[in-house]
């Protein structure tokens, strides 16, 4: 983030002073043509003037309880004096203190732009001053954030063409900078199809936990007590903060030492304490506070079945069933008997009919369900 803040000086000054062209209007067709191929010249130059007309668009969310009027903001920048160009009173080497004879009383086009400009000078200075602030805060303080409500699910198309699928009940937070593609799963489960570049690593943060990928497709499920990494093509690296003590899955005692700059930075932790699997497709590990476990046969499909809105499950406790079922709906199955902790489900049902799930409960004899109008309890029958 450092680094990018360090601007171009040069390039902001155009890229202002083109927008302050642009602003004004009546450009002529010469103009028109000099401006185009500025902008086609590198794409810093596009990066620099659409950033420009961001922060000019977006001026008053930048400020929503207006403390910086146009005034206050001129005059700080006037305070710089890198931002501040003295005017000469003298032409062509004369005297200053001979005044200039003015030989035409209609300004020509040329005097007519220096003109625009020397009217827009001082908030073409206050936009490149505050340009590194506002991009701070419009990368950080207001990064894309998505989330689905219960029962809902979403397909989100990234800036580089990576794809999302959200699940019921989910929340992520997106980081994207030129160094990488960072992604912060703050609840829920989420598919992920990562667009190749090598030269950006896309990231997955789920607590303490990292999920790296170049080019891939992996679902992340961030349950109660632990998080599911499960891989559908490709392959990720998982790096945790505790050892997990599996030499036959290329665990690594060193942190990646690839210098890069980013808002979820890989934690610095001691040789020897940083996990790091790879993991391949067809492979799913489950990550806890204490160990990683890696399924011996994991159904990659039934961990995928929801973007199908179908819940699959293998032999899964009531506990597990519970909680996938009130992931989609807003009356909450609630599991009342500890006795029942030994009682396990199997079966495919669907997420958008939550009473085939229930009916399929009933009919077990060794159950009681006793429903309400806020909460479906299942207790063990007695009778």
């Amino acid at each position: 983030m450092e680094q990018r803040l360090k601007l171009n000086t040069q390039i902001y000054e155009e890229a202002c002073e083109w927008f302050i062209d642009c602003r004004a209007g009546d450009l002529d067709e010469a103009t028109r043509y000099d401006f185009d191929c500025w902008l086609r010249k590198s794409p810093e130059h596009l990066s620099a003037y659409l950033e420009l007309a961001a922060i000019w668009n977006e001026g008053p969310m930048l400020d929503p309880e207006g403390k910086f009027d146009r005034d206050t903001l001129i005059a700080q920048a006037a305070l710089d004096r890198d931002n501040v160009v003295e005017l000469s009173n003298s032409r062509n080497g004369s005297d200053p203190s001979t005044p200039d004879v003015v030989a035409r009383t209609t300004p020509t086009h040329a005097e007519h732009r220096r003109f625009r400009r020397r009217h827009f000078a001082a908030i073409a200075a206050s936009i490149v001053l505050v340009t590194a602030a506002a991009m701070l805060y419009l990368q950080t303080i207001r990064a894309p954030a998505y989330a689905t409500a219960i029962g809902e699910q979403r397909s989100l198309v990234l800036m580089d063409g990576s794809t999302v699928e959200l699940n019921s009940r989910s929340k992520i937070v997106v980081h994207y900078t030129k160094q990488g593609r960072d992604v912060e799963l703050l609840r829920g489960q989420a598919l992920f199809h990562v667009a190749k570049d090598a030269a950006r690593p896309f990231i997955v943060k789920i607590g303490a936990t990292f999920v790296r990928a170049v080019g891939t497709e992996f679902d992340v499920y961030q349950k109660r007590d632990d998080t599911v990494v499960t891989v559908v093509e490709g392959r990720v690296a998982i790096l945790t903060d505790h050892s997990i003590g599996l030499p036959d899955r290329g665990v690594q005692t060193t942190a990646i030492d690839e210098p890069r700059q980013s808002n979820l930075e890989f934690p610095t932790i001691a040789p020897g304490h940083v996990g790091n699997i790879m993991v391949a497709a067809g492979e799913q590990l489950t990550v806890t506070p204490k160990v990683i476990q890696i399924a011996e046969h994991p159904n990659i499909a039934s961990a995928t079945a929801w973007t199908q809105r179908r819940l699959v499950f293998e032999s899964a406790s009531l506990a597990d069933v519970a909680d996938e079922f009130n992931r989609y709906n807003d009356r909450q199955l609630i599991v009342g008997d500890r006795r029942l902790e030994t009682f396990h489900v199997s079966g495919v049902f669907s997420s958008t009919d939550p009473a085939s799930l229930i009916r399929f409960l009933r009919a077990r004899p060794e159950l009681r369900i006793i429903e309400t109008e806020s909460q479906i309890r299942i207790e063990k029958n007695t009778s």
